[in-house]
């Protein structure tokens, strides 16, 4: 850990730069084709040892042709070791001659190993079991190496997976598929959602339905019924309050429908846990607030049921269409952009009469949308207009609109 000494911050040197000095060298003299003193990270006053790394670094191609043996006698390469991890206050890295590897026999107590990684063993389907490494001088031995035991380790892996695809007549895709490492058994876990990310294609072959996905796109559509006690201080005060929402997408963009009606037979009751999570905050300041979710349906297009919605305006429910709120909220976005360009054109305008269209910077914003927006022959019309009447600015105000417009941009 740091230390603070007066008005320097002291780092405590890592093995590696301990041993350097030891042997007399220095930050000027040093085996620069094995160490390297980082760049950066140097801390208030001393030298360039000084820093958060602890002092010299191994150069990486270095690092990696390194040979290791765990407690064991497992040799392992430099390049395959898990390098600079910080756990139970020490610093596991190449420098201190203390990396870890996966132990190659998952044994998480292991009397060879150092005590202080005892008991990583991971969670879930995943196992880290780390196991501490040291430098050697003994000739590298791939026979007795980590290395091979992984390779054996994946070969299991590849080798079952191969096994439960035939079992399963093919029916299987990796994106969906999952392996236990604490029992080496795969599992299957169809997730639609899934397809939408990764292994998508209108056109391609889906092995877990079997068949090549329809080009026809489409999405997953659902209605949404709140209701809700209001408590607006108004005559209708007490009085329950219904509003429904028809035609929700829940896909962010069209995909194959066959995709959608995986979703619809197999995981529609996603749709309701999810809007439990993401309006959790809303349900708990509004106790009277309940929902539904309704007619989940694969479609390649959001369908109205006029009748329908004649009964649920009848029934004092209100009726709104998801569709029609995305385009006012896409009219509302284009008519802000408009004024807001508008407002931009005047000020350029008013600018082009007071400076002219030559005192606009020639690489600047301005004068790429004065060519973009006004065009020539309004660019000559405001010209004109300058000359006939000009426009009296003090050299202070040209100063300072010419600042705000910097700062605009």
């Amino acid at each position: 850990m740091p230390g603070i000494v007066g008005d320097q911050v002291e780092k405590e040197y890592n093995e590696l730069t301990k041993r350097l000095l030891a042997e007399g060298y220095t930050e000027e003299n040093y085996p620069k084709d094995k160490v390297k003193i980082p760049c950066g990270g140097q801390l208030p006053g001393g030298g360039l040892l000084n820093n958060l790394y602890g002092g010299f670094e191994y150069i990486r191609n270095y690092a990696c042709s390194m040979v290791y043996k765990t407690g064991c006698g497992m040799f392992v390469l430099g390049k395959h070791v898990i390098d600079d991890m910080g756990f139970m206050g020490v610093q596991w890295c190449h420098e201190n001659d203390n990396p870890v590897v996966r132990c190659p026999f998952d044994k998480d107590r292991c009397h060879e190993n150092d005590r202080r990684l005892h008991g990583m063993s991971g969670g879930g389907l995943c196992i880290q079991c780390w196991c501490v490494c040291h430098r050697t001088d003994d000739v590298y031995d791939y026979d007795r190496s980590v290395e091979k035991e992984e390779k054996k380790r994946r070969e299991e892996k590849e080798r079952k997976y191969q096994e439960y695809s035939f079992t399963h007549n093919g029916r299987v895709c990796r994106n969906h598929m999952y392996f236990n490492e604490r029992d080496r058994t795969w599992a299957l876990e169809y997730d639609p959602r899934r397809c939408v990310s990764l292994c998508y294609s209108s056109n391609g072959y889906c092995p877990i339905l079997g068949k090549e996905l329809s080009k026809k796109k489409g999405n997953v559509y659902y209605d949404l019924k709140k209701s809700r006690i209001r408590h607006d201080g108004t005559l209708f005060d007490g009085e329950k309050d219904v509003c429904m929402e028809k035609g929700i997408r829940y896909f962010k963009r069209p995909v194959s429908i066959d995709i959608c009606e995986a979703f619809v037979r197999m995981q529609k009751n996603q749709i309701i846990r999810d809007y439990k999570i993401n309006h959790s905050f809303e349900m708990l300041s509004d106790k009277s607030l309940t929902y539904e979710v309704l007619n989940i349906r694969a479609e390649a297009r959001p369908s109205r049921d006029l009748m329908q919605d004649l009964q649920d305006i009848k029934d004092g429910i209100t009726i709104v269409h998801a569709s029609d709120q995305e385009k006012k909220q896409k009219e509302i976005k284009k008519q802000r952009r408009q004024q807001a360009k508008e407002t931009c054109i005047k000020r350029l305008e008013k600018k082009i009469l007071e400076v002219g269209y030559h005192g606009l910077k020639e690489c600047g914003v301005d004068r790429t949308h004065a060519d973009k927006w006004l065009g020539e022959e309004r660019i000559a019309e405001l010209e004109k207009m300058r000359k006939e009447k000009p426009v009296q600015i003090s050299i202070f105000e040209y100063m300072q609109q010419q600042g705000e417009d910097a700062a605009i941009d």
